[in-house]
């Protein structure tokens, strides 16, 4: 088997991973760090060939990933635990127990770290995660198959042979909006749900007409012989009235799904199968911009999705090489002037020079999925740029910003606090902001999570507080220490009396409730001293410094006067 060369050509993916042969070579000299891991997250099956042939496989990832027979032998092996009864979720957990085991023998506990012991670690997880990942997908098909759902290779072949017969024909891209409703569902109701799906769109076509399982979350319906745009739209129509009440599962739960709906229709949309299904997906894409649940596919989009498109692959890419950027804006005591935090600020710039707003940042992983393992890295770069700014003198609360994706994963305490442990920081180190949204989708769930987070020691905000839905339940319910002044009004209290108004409530009732006010967006000295006045006690803004990098940050603190 060849070891380093990640030219070959394989099942795995290894450049979409930031993975070349230089890193391949590199995470070789982990092979024995690998192998004693993998025996030690070996799960409790003594006497199982089956699976020991699987452990055995898979402590060669290290030596072998980029040989396709290794990759080969490595998922004939899985399929063998899969068909055993050995759950996709099962291989994940392994994986996971295996990496955290490397990461404790890598990176120690020690404080500091090297650089080169950092790098190892995070060239390793990629290496496990594009093993991981080619086995998630085909563990998707295979469960599609046993679905009966056609995919949608069968939906391409179709549409070529209705475009190469002359046939006019329509298409439905069809996707869920809500799929965070999914994070309540067990992996029993979630193996159901695709067949569920496809047969409340079923009953609402025609005998001719065709459902295919499209990908990750998506169905294709086909429309045969229709040449007129009247069809697709009462279909569509019909469907997202369909969708009004709640679907039954097995288990007798219900849930409400919304739908969005992009159409097209060949030969005018798309001279070709994969035309025709990208038209359909533009026109289905393009409904996030205008918050509508039916749309077709017009020329503009072309241009403008070719681009998004670009700028997705270039993200998955940054993501993968974990190459975004952090910067850190300082926050402030009023009375004392002493700086005593920084939030953390997502930044990244492309290839070509241009930086991209970070709201677009976060749509696009929010949209194809990427947004958890985008907080597995932004947790990992809270906790190094902790350490080193301890070993700078500066040991400063972190604040970074999650999601209410994140507050509803179970497993983010857990997650964090092994990290905690693993780099020895305390989690008074860190706070965690979130906005009013966050606690909209499942407030018990939310609530348990937060609470665990602060038994770690880890505080909570309440950011932006004012602009969204700001129930006083959030308040007295959740374990805030924390309430963020959106700047909205602080740039308008100095011209608005309502405004003004708002801070002096937000203010008092923080105070109230035994918690800090803190003001954003603060740029000059009067709105400054207006919030002394006020009695608000922490700031943040142009004022004192705008976001920098970690290296500026200790440059600005250790300049401070004492």
């Amino acid at each position: 088997m060849t070891t380093t060369s990640a030219k070959s050509t394989g099942y795995l993916d290894l450049f979409a991973f930031g993975l070349d042969t230089d890193a391949l070579r590199s995470i070789s000299v982990l092979d024995d760090i690998w192998r004693d891991a993998v025996l030690q997250a070996l799960p409790e099956r003594d006497n199982d060939p089956v699976l020991k042939e699987f452990i055995e496989v898979s402590s060669g990832l290290v030596l072998f990933l980029a040989d396709p027979d290794w990759q080969k032998y490595w998922l004939a092996a899985w399929h063998k635990q899969a068909s055993r009864g050995f759950r996709l979720t099962e291989l994940m957990t392994f994986f996971y127990r295996a990496v955290e085991i490397c990461e404790h023998r890598i990176l120690g506990t020690d404080r500091l770290v090297a650089r080169l012991n950092v790098d190892l670690f995070s060239l390793l997880r990629r290496s496990v995660l594009a093993a991981v990942s080619a086995t998630v997908e085909l563990d998707e098909e295979a469960r599609l198959a046993e679905s009966g759902i056609p995919g949608e290779l069968a939906a391409l072949q179709y549409l070529h042979q209705a475009l190469k017969q002359g046939l006019p024909v329509s298409l439905l891209s069809v996707s869920l909006i809500n799929r965070n409703a999914f994070a309540h569902l067990s992996a029993g109701e979630l193996q159901t749900l695709p067949a569920l799906f496809a047969e409340r769109l079923a009953h609402r076509l025609r005998p001719q007409d065709l459902v295919f399982s499209g990908r990750e979350g998506e169905w294709l319906l086909v429309f045969p012989g229709v040449s007129s745009m009247v069809q697709p739209s009462l279909a569509g129509a019909h469907i997202q009235q369909s969708f009004a009440e709640p679907i039954r599962l097995i288990s007798g739960r219900s849930i409400a799904l919304d739908v969005a709906m992009g159409a097209a229709m060949g030969p005018e949309h798309g001279a070709d199968a994969d035309a025709l299904v990208q038209a359909a997906r533009l026109a289905r894409w393009d409904l996030a911009r205008t918050r509508q649940g039916f749309g077709w596919y017009h020329r503009d989009l072309h241009c403008d999705w070719q681009q998004h498109d670009e700028l997705a692959a270039e993200l998955k890419l940054a993501l993968h090489q974990e190459s975004f950027q952090f910067y850190l804006q300082p926050q402030v005591d009023i009375n004392s002037g002493v700086c005593f935090g920084a939030e953390m600020l997502l930044r990244w710039q492309r290839e070509n020079g241009e930086w991209v707003a970070p709201p677009l940042i976060l749509e696009l992983l929010e949209e194809n999925g990427w947004r958890q393992m985008f907080t597995d890295s932004l947790i990992r770069h809270a906790l190094r740029s902790s350490a080193e700014l301890e070993a700078a003198g500066v040991p400063v609360r972190l604040s970074l910003n999650l999601t209410a994706a994140d507050m509803v994963d179970t497993d983010l305490p857990d997650m964090i606090a092994q990290r905690l442990e693993t780099w020895q920081i305390p989690g008074d180190r860190f706070m965690i902001e979130l906005t009013e949204s966050a606690m909209m989708a499942d407030q018990i769930r939310c609530l348990s999570v937060m609470e665990r987070l602060s038994d770690l020691g880890i505080g909570l905000a309440l950011d932006d507080f004012g602009t969204g839905y700001s129930s006083l339940s959030y308040l007295v319910n959740l374990p805030f220490r924390e309430i963020k002044i959106d700047r909205s009004f602080i740039t308008a209290m100095a011209r608005s009396p309502d405004s003004l108004r708002v801070v002096r409530t937000i203010i008092d009732l923080t105070h109230d409730l035994d918690m800090v006010p803190l003001a954003e967006g603060v740029e000059d000295p009067a709105q400054l001293e207006q919030l002394r006045s006020l009695g608000c006690d922490q700031v943040q803004g142009y004022l004192y410094a705008r976001p920098m990098p970690l290296a500026e940050f200790i440059q600005w603190m250790q300049a401070r006067p004492a």
